[in-house]
């Protein structure tokens, strides 16, 4: 009985607090509703400021950003650039490998550093001078064929005379033909062949390749300079291997002439004298025929036959030579008459 009345208590205080709250809910409702516009304008400037400064501060992180990318873009773009660098030069030196010179050559790379001309003038700088072996007269090479030669070596630096170059004069060959001539700069990228007879110039074409020829000693045979481009009745011109706007690397030939050995070349010119005035090795003199008797067969010839000629170096007395052989040909002039 206490239980049921316990229950029944407790039921009726929990029905009486819902009823309240459905009212204090209802009458909450009724209040939003009522401030709902209010709040709502109220609302729009401030998330106008809070946007506004959410796009500040994103737009001082895009400028650190754009600051951290700009440093790394330069690097890479240094990385780049020496990475070029370094592919040019493996370029170069692979291209270098395949341009064939004479043995008796030596070789110092350079890099073009500056270029100086006038109205008649082209000529380069190069970074190599006296110091690295270079020497006035050398060779220049590019990757692609011959440039031109050095003109002026100071110690670390050197001037090279280009092949337009209007005071240039190179000797070259013409292949297929067998022709030499003679490279002369006219200061435009096709210089001209000079001195060519008349009945050589018949033979030449266009496009036949034109080399060093190594006369003179400075320029070994065979390096690459052109080949015919245009053939007139006045002129003869040359298109040049080399390409001088792409110029940044080129080769030095130092090449050594090869000469003959001193003492070789007296015995080619006649022997060398020794004391007595008599050349080495010479035959004996020639015993003359008595007087009066007619010569041997052959005797007149035999006496010209061992005349030696004297070196130009020492003068010899040829009376002792000359006499018998005279009165040998007297001799056998009375016998034939």
């Amino acid at each position: 009985m206490i239980f049921l009345l316990t229950v029944s208590v407790l039921m009726l205080v929990v029905s009486m607090y819902g009823a309240r709250a459905s009212a204090f809910e209802k009458a909450r409702e009724m209040v939003l509703d009522l401030f709902e516009p209010v709040l709502t304008v109220f609302s729009m400037p401030i998330n106008w400021v809070d946007n506004r400064v959410g796009d500040v501060g994103d737009y001082f992180n895009v400028l650190e950003q754009n600051e951290q990318l700009r440093a790394e873009n330069a690097e890479l773009r240094a990385w780049m650039q020496e990475a070029l660098t370094l592919r040019q030069q493996v370029d170069y030196f692979k291209q270098m490998m395949d341009v064939k010179v004479a043995d008796e050559a030596s070789f110092v790379d350079a890099q073009v550093i500056g270029e100086s001309g006038g109205p008649y003038q082209r000529s380069l700088i190069v970074n190599a001078g006296t110091g690295d072996g270079v020497e006035v007269g050398d060779g220049v090479i590019g990757t692609s064929g011959l440039v031109g030669h050095i003109v002026t070596a100071g110690k670390s630096s050197s001037r090279v005379l280009m092949l337009t170059d209007f005071n240039n004069r190179t000797p070259v060959f013409i292949e297929g033909i067998e022709v030499e001539a003679i490279l002369a700069g006219r200061f435009q990228d096709d210089p001209e062949l000079k001195f060519l007879a008349t009945r050589d110039r018949a033979g030449i074409r266009p496009g036949m390749r034109v080399i060093t020829s190594g006369t003179g000693g400075n320029l070994p045979r065979g390096l690459a300079v052109g080949e015919i481009a245009g053939i007139t009745d006045e002129q003869i011109t040359v298109r040049l291997f080399a390409q001088y706007n792409n110029t940044d690397f080129v080769r030095i030939v130092d090449y050594t002439f090869a000469e003959a050995d001193p003492e070789q070349q007296e015995e080619l010119e006649g022997g060398v004298i020794e004391e007595g005035g008599s050349p080495a090795g010479a035959a004996p003199e020639t015993q003359a025929a008595p007087v009066g008797s007619a010569p041997e067969a052959g005797a007149t010839q035999d006496a010209a036959a061992n005349i030696s000629t004297p070196s130009a170096t020492e003068p010899v007395d040829a009376a002792p030579v000359a006499a018998p052989v005279a009165e040998a040909i007297a001799e056998s002039g009375d016998v034939n008459g």
